[in-house]
């Protein structure tokens, strides 16, 4: 088997809750081009900006944590979205961590000042060592591994 990657995916902090409370992982809005990318085992943690989508209600914390599940990616019809697409995932119980704290110690944050570029995207691959002070930050850190 291969190496899981580790992913961090962008999304509003309530739709991140609603993926959590129904075992469920979405990308982009639904985009089947987005969860195709993930594999059975990978890692993914979501960062929520806010609260809600385009709202004001800051939140800037990685708010949830876990691992793709077994399975190909399911047509879902949740949210109204048409054509949307969703993984399975397992979710760990965590707490959120702060962006601020974890900032200056990400190797993929190559110019703190302009930290919120990498944040625009919906979904994208980090280093093990990056998601490891994730997993630490949220307090699971020693159940997160590679799969040796």
């Amino acid at each position: 088997m291969a190496t899981p990657n580790c992913w961090i995916g962008v999304a509003a902090r309530a739709h991140v809750m609603g993926g959590k409370a129904g075992g469920f992982v979405m990308f982009a809005h639904g985009k089947h081009s987005a969860v195709k990318q993930l594999a059975p085992g990978d890692w993914f943690a979501y960062y929520a900006p806010a609260e809600t989508l385009g709202g004001k209600d800051t939140v800037r914390r990685f708010v949830a944590i876990g691992t793709i599940a077994e399975g190909e990616p399911e047509p879902s019809a949740i949210m109204g979205i048409e054509d949307a697409w969703q993984r399975r995932a397992h979710y760990l119980e965590a707490q959120e961590a702060d962006i601020y704290l974890l900032l200056p110690q990400f190797k993929f944050v190559t110019d703190p000042s302009h930290w919120g570029m990498h944040f625009r995207k919906s979904l994208f691959k980090v280093g093990a060592a990056d998601f490891s002070l994730i997993a630490e930050a949220m307090g699971v850190g020693s159940q997160f591994n590679l799969g040796d």
